[in-house]
């Protein structure tokens, strides 16, 4: 954590400042929390009464906000955007210390960039490749002839599968597994002496740019070819990608979201936690899913107006139909 004036954090987000300039912030808290020597915002209309009553030494907040005598504030357009550059300011990510830890066990002709950090027991296959000032956390597992590339952060106790490719800045949280086998089984056999076979999965996981995956994450590798994870997406804790999925550019899934095989989501779509989406089924770009839906087998999603429920509809439809059960409810 840092300190920094108001005025130079206004200038370093482009943004103007109305008050004490030289206020010094040293945190960031909720409105309701916050102390003079911290930063706060105020996301929307609704918040200007709190904003108000705020004893927060620095408010970013939309540029309408009528504010109490002495108070000072940042104008933004979008303050919950905004705020968050504040926080990567005030709470800077911790440095790269370059080297290889002596209790990591580094496999033949692995490449290690002189600037990354290989922290206590992380295990290298043959043949990985870790690029630039990437930060490879304790206990981590990294298979044979997987690619890292530069600025990536990979949380402690991470396992990532061999043949496995990371774009730049990537993050991985603890506990997530990249790279498992797909769920491909058949059955085979006589009727009475049917057995199910394992179908081997020989494919690969790809994972783009600036993407973050969350704790206990789980991507599984393709049966045969690619599974995809675009530029830019972030995926919540819990999340099941199985094998053979293509998820575009700048998608948000959220906790204990489950993807069947051969799914593809379109780019900035937005899926709720708890949704369930069945083999094969097609998600366009812009989609937005809501909390708990399920997505049959092949269905497709349209852009437009937000699905909910199981089997998921429109949003307008699902609240209609809600309304019906809940009028016959009341004639019994």
């Amino acid at each position: 954590m840092i300190s920094i004036t108001a005025g130079e954090l206004a200038d370093h987000l482009g943004l103007p400042v109305r008050g004490n300039a030289s206020r010094l912030l040293s945190g960031a808290a909720m409105l309701e929390d916050a102390a003079p020597d911290q930063l706060a915002f105020a996301g929307g209309l609704k918040y200007f009464d709190a904003a108000r009553r705020s004893a927060a030494g620095c408010i970013i907040v939309l540029p309408e906000f009528d504010s109490e005598p002495g108070q000072t504030v940042i104008e933004s357009p979008q303050p919950r955007a905004h705020f968050a550059q504040a926080l990567s300011l005030l709470y800077p990510a911790q440095l790269v210390t370059a080297g290889i830890h002596p209790s990591a066990s580094i496999g033949p002709d692995a490449v290690i960039d002189p600037s990354a950090e290989i922290g206590p027991f992380v295990t290298i296959g043959s043949h990985a490749r870790i690029g630039a000032r990437t930060r490879i956390g304790a206990g981590s597992a990294v298979g044979a002839s997987v690619e890292i590339a530069e600025d990536s952060l990979i949380h402690p106790r991470v396992t990532i599968y061999p043949r496995v490719s990371i774009g730049a800045r990537a993050v991985v949280h603890s506990g997530a597994v990249i790279g498992a086998d797909g769920f491909g089984f058949e059955l085979a056999g006589a009727a009475d002496r049917a057995a199910y076979r394992k179908v081997p999965q020989v494919g690969v996981v790809v994972i783009g740019t600036d993407v973050e995956i969350g704790a206990n994450t789980c991507i599984d590798r393709a049966t045969l070819g690619v599974t995809l994870i675009g530029d830019g997406t972030k995926l919540d804790n819990m999340v099941h990608i199985a094998h053979n999925c293509r998820i575009g550019k700048h998608v948000v899934i959220a906790a204990q979201t489950g993807l069947a095989g051969g799914v593809t989501i379109g780019d900035y779509a937005v899926v709720g936690g708890q949704v369930g989406v069945g083999d094969k089924a097609r998600i366009e770009s812009k989609a937005v899913i809501g909390s708990g839906a399920g997505i049959l087998t092949a269905k497709i999603v349209r852009a437009g107006e937000p699905v909910w429920g199981t089997p998921a509809r429109p949003l307008r439809r699902y609240l209609e139909q809600l309304a019906t059960l809940a009028r016959l409810s009341k004639r019994r």
